[in-house]
């Protein structure tokens, strides 16, 4: 089965010691900060060979619990990359809310900025896991555990300090717009992963684009944005949405077709590589966290897609959310 794309050997790093390739003014992944705004929850996974009818009761192959979220699943991504990473989001003060705080801790991601909520219970995400590593997600967030414009504020010295700040559309528009205005204001690379789709498109047209460094959906999100609703060709759509929102840099995910980037005024395909899946649900948290790291560090954009494609191959190999997050190249 194909992967969102990339290699299924370990992604390693570019140069071989987190460096980019090509550029002069590359960094290493070890001196980057980054903040990551989104959700922080608790992933039910469910391998299941179907999904649940009304009515009718199954037995699952396997039901199991770990923290989760796109944001927990970038932030450990970038951790594990090397970097420096300040969580941005909201916890219950429940047991729930302490496995999360706890699992981010031992990635050692800094979980200073992280609200927990008083009588409030952790949001649990459902992930059904069927026999071909395909996936379907039910989730809701709770207004008392919702990231709100204050929590952006709260966080205001680790965006400061950041060198790019990743936005997840987990969390309620005013605080993804929020989000986008703090990291534009502190100069740092802002970076949005417009998952999942926004309930009200008026809500992700009403957003500050012309602020955004850097835009990652996968297909569905790519045409949900396009106000134009233009059939366009799968492979043209990271131009497309450049060109109509002013986001200088786009790499659409295309599951088995690859990557569709603009980059630099250019757009290219780029093809995935075939790997047998096993669990396709963090693979767009792999790709977003890594294409940004190395885009920070210095990488051109083709460079950063080869690696973004390897941490995705990585993932899908295997089981779980953060768990499925590239380890380092010497592990």
């Amino acid at each position: 089965m194909a992967s969102p794309g990339g290699s299924p050997g370990s992604p390693g790093r570019p140069g071989g010691d987190g460096e980019a390739e090509g550029a002069s003014d590359s960094r290493s992944l070890a001196e980057l900060r980054f903040a990551v705004i989104g959700t922080y929850v608790a992933d039910c996974f469910v391998n299941t060979a179907r999904l649940p009818a009304w009515g009718h009761e199954y037995e699952a192959r396997a039901i199991r619990t770990t923290p989760g979220g796109k944001a927990l699943n970038q932030a450990v991504a970038l951790a594990r990359l090397g970097a420096q990473v300040a969580a941005v989001g909201a916890v219950g003060d429940d047991g729930v809310g302490q496995d999360v705080l706890g699992a981010l801790c031992r990635e050692r991601v800094d979980v200073s900025w992280m609200d927990v909520r008083e009588g409030a219970a952790t949001s649990i995400c459902l992930c059904f896991v069927s026999d071909q590593g395909d996936s379907a997600i039910m989730w809701h967030i709770d207004d008392d555990v919702a990231v709100r414009p204050e929590t952006v504020r709260g966080a205001a010295s680790a965006i400061e300090r950041a060198d790019a700040v990743l936005v997840t559309f987990e969390i309620p528009v005013p605080a993804v717009r929020k989000a986008i205005s703090a990291g534009r204001r502190s100069g740092a690379r802002v970076v949005v992963a417009p998952a999942p789709l926004l309930a009200d498109p008026a809500g992700a047209a009403s957003l500050p684009w012309d602020q955004v460094d850097v835009l990652v959906p996968n297909e569905n999100e790519a045409r949900a944005l396009l106000a134009s609703g233009e059939d366009v060709p799968a492979g043209q759509l990271a131009g497309a949405l450049s060109r109509e929102l002013g986001v200088p840099t786009v790499a659409v995910t295309l599951g088995a077709a690859g990557c569709a980037l603009h980059a630099a005024g250019e757009s290219h395909l780029y093809p995935a590589h075939q790997v047998d899946a096993v669990d396709t649900t963090g693979a767009g948290d792999a790709f977003t966290a890594t294409f940004a790291a190395h885009l920070t560090a210095g990488a051109s954009g083709p460079t950063a897609v080869e690696a973004a494609q390897a941490a995705a191959a990585w993932a899908v190999q295997r089981a779980g959310s953060h768990a499925s997050m590239p380890a380092p190249a010497s592990q």
